[in-house]
């Protein structure tokens, strides 16, 4: 550890190294049997004579503290629990009013950073799917090659043009290796978007209800942002303010309601855009995952006047953990997005770059999606087959029709909240997402998310028994 001495206070120095050596040990930042530097080694290094070090030694040792080992050295010998340390709390540094501080809590609820029994939240895979071996493997060959040290921020053009490929091959995205930048997830890919062609105070068009970390992320740039309602044929576009510089959308799976957008929108949001110069950031966040009918063809395909900007993740068909995603870009914001990715953190990590590029080529991404597609399918099917039997029952109001993803959206009757069902789900061990964290109308209906990602099949049955109750408000 570092051992500091002040020039100027050249009288308190044996005192001031003692007690910097004596709250090292006592708060635990030097543990039990951790050896001290020698003492002449301490001595040269803080530019002090030996004995100074040598009465601090001395000191620790008469009062248990240290042990000294002769030739062996000086051990901490302290066997007191730990003292908590209290950093200085700050009177003066605050956050300005556009940063939100209330996203933990809608992705943890009131579990906090605990793990619930039942994990029904959304957008959460299965972490026992996870394909440890062969990503190991990956990870390990990738590391195999000496560090590229700085590289291009936009990512490595080999993972690139990989990427382009997948993409090409599974979503029917054509594009050019040089289009493709690689983000750390979804999310910095929006945020990149948005600070390139945003400035404070501009327009940003949202679905409404939508994905509340984007809402929250444009406020905190500055952006005025417009909710736009949502219906069975996805964002309704007449309602997208003609000044709105973006307009994000989720059409493929939209997030929360689980809708398709339909061939009309999809073309009249397009036309809009054409005509207002506006940018659509088309996230498609989870439809690798679909459940029946056949895809649409997304946005950017239908695109022919380089209006939208097509993100996607890896982060729900592999780990949101490994924190890799990308952004399609038209060829005109490729160099700008660069080089303000440059000014944030320079570039993603090169080795989980080189990873996923072997993992992908060496087919077992494909391998995977096929793998967890029916397990996912599987429990899509008894979420929905439960929730749909819950309406027959009047429980219920509807079930969204979802076919793609790893949510099922409900909506509630009359007389029962939310707030009600998350609170009673939760004193029984069972996490929900949060429907009305959606809404940026207060006339949003009452309704749930269920997620079926992140618990396993044999236990979702239980899952689904206690959220049963807990939407009926049945005794516990």
């Amino acid at each position: 550890m570092d051992v500091f001495v002040d020039a100027e206070r050249r009288s308190r120095t044996s005192a001031s190294i003692y007690e910097q050596l004596r709250e090292a040990i006592v708060t635990g930042r030097l543990a039990q049997g951790d050896r001290l530097p020698t003492s002449r080694g301490l001595a040269t290094e803080l530019g002090v004579a030996r004995t100074t070090i040598t009465t601090v030694y001395g000191r620790l040792v008469a009062e248990g503290y240290v042990t000294g080992r002769g030739s062996a050295g000086s051990y901490v010998s302290y066997t007191g629990a730990a003292e908590p340390t209290t950093p200085a709390a700050s009177t003066h540094l605050r956050p300005v009013d556009s940063v939100a501080t209330d996203i933990a809590a809608w992705s943890q609820g009131p579990f906090g950073t605990r793990a619930p029994r039942f994990d029904l939240r959304t957008g959460r895979p299965d972490p026992a799917l996870f394909p440890h071996p062969t990503w190991r493997r990956a990870l390990v060959d990738a590391a195999s090659a000496p560090p590229d040290g700085y590289g291009h921020p936009a990512g490595l053009p080999a993972v690139r043009r990989t990427i382009a490929q997948w993409i090409g091959r599974s979503r029917g995205v054509v594009c050019d290796a040089d289009q493709v930048l690689i983000t750390a997830g979804a999310q910095q890919a929006i945020h990149l978007v948005c600070r390139l062609l945003v400035r404070p105070g501009e327009t940003v068009a949202i679905e409404d209800p939508g994905y509340p970390p984007v809402a929250a992320l444009l406020e905190s740039l500055g952006a005025r942002v417009v909710p736009v309602p949502v219906d069975r044929e996805g964002i309704v576009v007449e309602h997208v303010p003609s000044e709105a510089r973006i307009v994000y959308v989720t059409p493929s799976h939209q997030s929360p309601t689980g809708v398709v957008m339909t061939m009309q929108r999809r073309r009249a949001l397009l036309d809009l855009a054409a005509a207002q110069g506006m940018a659509v950031i088309e996230d498609d966040y989870d439809t690798e995952y679909r459940h029946g009918d056949r895809p649409l063809e997304p946005l950017h395909r239908l695109d022919a006047r380089g209006s939208v900007l097509y993100v996607g993740t890896f982060s729900k068909t592999l780990s949101p953990s490994l924190r890799l995603g990308f952004v399609v870009l038209p060829a005109a914001l490729l160099e700008p997005a660069s080089a303000l990715r440059s000014l944030i953190d320079w570039q993603p990590p090169a080795v989980s770059q080189r990873a996923l590029r072997l993992f992908i080529e060496a087919g077992h991404l494909d391998r995977h999606l096929r793998r967890t597609r029916r397990i996912y399918s599987e429990r899509h099917a008894m979420v929905h087959a439960r929730l749909d039997e819950l309406v027959d029952e009047g429980v219920l109001t509807a079930v969204v029709p979802s076919q793609a993803g790893l949510h099922v959206t409900a909506l509630l009757p009359t007389g029962r909240t939310e707030q009600q069902v998350r609170d009673d789900a939760a004193a029984s061990g069972v996490a929900l997402g949060h429907f009305g964290a959606c809404h940026r109308s207060t006339s949003g209906p009452e309704g749930i998310v269920v997620g079926f990602g992140a618990t396993a099949t044999e236990e979702l049955v239980e899952a689904l028994d206690r959220l049963v109750v807990a939407i009926a408000g049945s005794p516990r």
